[in-house]
């Protein structure tokens, strides 16, 4: 649903949550013992709350920490009664809203949604956010790679026609953070899934051809060139831009840091503050910086907000759910989840998604996959 609809996503997770309490699933709580992420994730929502206590604005103090309210599918996830069966339906779930997303792009893209125009700066996404829409469209390439090899989901045919698609789909729109994490981790799945013989010829044709398509798509290159305009800009004193905003943002977060290093500047003051490094001439002057609140980074948010010990809990918390999925890494189940992790610990260097709606609800999913559902490889 996050690629179609918010309020779709929102009202599937207040129904499942319904069902789950008349299920009596919970009553299988001492599972969350045997999860290495269980602690760790306690902790991180704990010092959320915690940072309250030194905030100056609790109101927004109050919204960050309802964002981590996603985190409760993690645990009601994990006490589920999981098997192929059901972990297979997550995959078909996600690789349908993935697909109803491009036919949306496509009919888009045609002009025949009247009410939905092209948008010239980051292509036809759709109902959705282009940075959401292309670290989806990654985290779906991915593994229908690992897919294509061992054919748990879906058989050849299906896999190659939605790769097609899907890879059109991230030419054609304008996510910058998830076309180069697409890069980034593409070929590693190549390296880790392709057989032996000529292994380096196939990962370098492979790469070479995914460049040249880039290269190719107008969008693509006027969002590229739009980056290094805006870098441009920046160095020259003019900050309000796309990135140059993104730089203002992470300075004024490392500086908070800086300044309050062990308990960072409590939960939510992120806008207060940067409002009085700017009255300071800490950090380059933007307007309307107080609305913002965050770094657009989840590690400087946590280090701004909670200190080294906020972004040691966020790290904690992450390294044991990428431990527990890499531990099987060659599973269905390791794979999926390691997909998505990849795109979420790169994604996170540019946005914060530990607190965005639809990857904070997708990452909380994805820790409540248990190890344990193993699949006979073909």
């Amino acid at each position: 649903m996050a690629l179609i609809t918010t309020a779709g996503e929102s009202i599937s997770g207040a129904i499942f949550m319904v069902l789950y309490l008349a299920s009596g699933y919970w009553r299988n709580w001492r599972v969350l013992l045997s999860r290495p992420w269980t602690v760790p994730l306690l902790v991180l929502i704990s010092l959320n709350f915690l940072g309250l206590l030194w905030t100056t604005d609790l109101h927004r103090g109050f919204i960050v920490v309802s964002k981590l309210n996603y985190f409760l599918f993690s645990f009601a996830g994990a006490t589920l009664p999981w098997t192929k069966r059901y972990f297979r339906w997550v995959v078909l779930s996600f690789l349908t809203g993935l697909s109803i997303a491009f036919v949306i792009g496509v009919f888009q893209f045609f002009n025949l949604l009247p009410g939905l125009p092209t948008n010239p700066v980051v292509g036809p996404t759709g109902f959705a956010d282009s940075n959401v829409l292309n670290l989806a469209l990654t985290t779906g390439l991915l593994w229908i790679v690992y897919d294509l090899k061992y054919r748990e989901v879906f058989s050849p045919i299906y896999n190659i026609v939605l790769g097609s698609a899907f890879f059109t789909y991230l030419v054609l729109t304008g996510g910058r953070t998830g076309q180069v994490v697409f890069f980034l981790l593409f070929p590693v799945a190549l390296i880790i899934l392709l057989p032996g013989k000529w292994k380096g010829v196939k990962i370098l044709g492979g790469i070479a051809l995914c460049i040249i398509i880039f290269i190719s798509s107008p969008v693509v290159r006027q969002r590229y060139s739009s980056g290094m305009n805006d870098l441009e800009a920046y160095k020259n004193g003019f900050a309000t831009t796309n990135l140059g905003l993104r730089l203002v943002f992470w300075q004024g977060a490392f500086k908070m840091a800086m300044e309050s290093p062990i308990f960072g500047v409590g939960t939510g003051d992120y806008g207060i503050k940067m409002t009085e490094l700017q009255k300071r001439n800490s950090i380059p002057q933007t307007p309307g910086i107080d609305k913002f609140d965050n770094p657009h980074n989840s590690y400087l948010a946590y280090f701004s907000g909670l200190g080294i010990i906020g972004l040691a809990s966020l790290l904690w918390f992450l390294y044991a759910v990428s431990r527990e999925a890499f531990e099987k890494w060659d599973s269905p189940a390791g794979w999926f989840k390691l997909c998505y992790l990849g795109i979420f610990l790169l994604g996170s260097i540019m946005d914060t998604l530990m607190w965005g709606h639809d990857h904070a609800f997708a990452l909380a999913i994805i820790t409540a996959i248990p190890n344990n559902i193993f699949f006979s490889k073909k």
